[in-house]
């Protein structure tokens, strides 16, 4: 029997709306809609009740240091249309749903949760150039950094845009920084730009999602290595070794006492179900190609 055949690495499905396919996805879609409920029970107008508390300005963060809106800011959305929140919504889930199981469902969402702060930098790097103090909402800039990654991976993939218009997405990601390059390059000219788009925001989440795909920044990679257990082994040892102990002998991976072997593999498949397969490191990934190899000549 191979490592593979264990039924706790088989991804069962199991029942529910939150299960299956893009988890991730589906819980980021829920909380946007209970905010939006949330911002149309608390205040009618776009600027009043709990959305003022969440929106993203320069203003409250310079004087008043409420950090918390870089992110909040990508979860509200304007209640004066229903679109805003369905067509952000929309792309999200035909996007997203495709990039989810690629990376895990806890890298999705540290890939989404970055794309929202760091396009809401850009947009108050590009306010404070203009020298401009308005408000941001909404989840575009988010959803940008996934439509390009999705567009990266799928290039020919058809999506109905404004729910008529069937387009190629990667046709469709070339006409959005057309469309946001313009007028935010109109603006640093000094010409006024009459639209309520944040350019700046959709800009900053494409070129996220550009070099996130392209130079491949997982986090699950990042940070292998520096979870806090193995932190502390490290320290544990270091604190043991003396300045002139010698190099202990470790045996190659094919004499690890079986045991020992199973034991490893265990935590390497346990870590596969919680971060997805993308989070192992190299070693992990010849232990299990060593593990298999060997629990099949049983």
């Amino acid at each position: 029997m191979g490592v593979y055949d264990r039924d706790y690495y088989r991804t069962a499905p199991t029942g529910g709306f939150m299960s299956g396919v893009a988890p991730a996805c589906k819980w980021l879609i829920a909380i946007n809609v209970a905010v939006y409920i949330l911002q149309l029970m608390t205040g009618g107008e776009s600027q009043t009740g709990l959305t003022e508390w969440l929106v993203l300005a320069r203003s409250p963060i310079a004087d008043q240091f409420q950090l918390w809106r870089v992110l909040t800011y990508a979860f509200c959305h304007d209640t004066g249309t229903l679109w805003h929140i369905v067509g952000n919504m929309w792309f999200l889930w035909i996007c997203g749903s495709q990039i989810e199981p690629i990376y895990g469902s806890r890298e999705f969402l540290r890939f989404y949760l970055t794309s929202a702060v760091l396009s809401g930098m850009a947009f108050l790097i590009f306010e404070l150039a203009v020298g401009r103090d308005a408000p941001l909402l909404g989840a575009s800039g988010a959803v940008m950094a996934v439509t390009m990654v999705c567009a990266m991976y799928y290039p020919t993939m058809k999506i109905i845009f404004m729910f008529v218009l069937p387009i190629e997405l990667r046709w469709l990601v070339a006409l959005y920084v057309v469309f946001d390059t313009y007028p935010l390059l109109s603006e640093l000219g000094g010409r006024h730009v009459l639209d309520q788009v944040a350019h700046a925001t959709h800009l900053g989440g494409l070129l996220y999602g550009y070099l996130y795909k392209r130079f491949d920044l997982r986090y699950t990679r990042l940070l292998a290595g520096w979870s806090w257990p193995q932190l502390k082994r490290l320290a544990r040892t270091a604190a043991r070794r003396k300045p002139d102990s010698v190099r202990i002998y470790e045996p190659p991976e094919d004499r690890v006492p079986t045991p020992e072997l199973s034991r490893r593999v265990d935590e390497i498949l346990a870590k596969i179900s919680a971060e997805g397969e993308s989070s192992l490191t190299d070693s992990e990934r010849d232990l299990l190609k060593e593990a298999s190899r060997r629990y099949k000549k049983r």
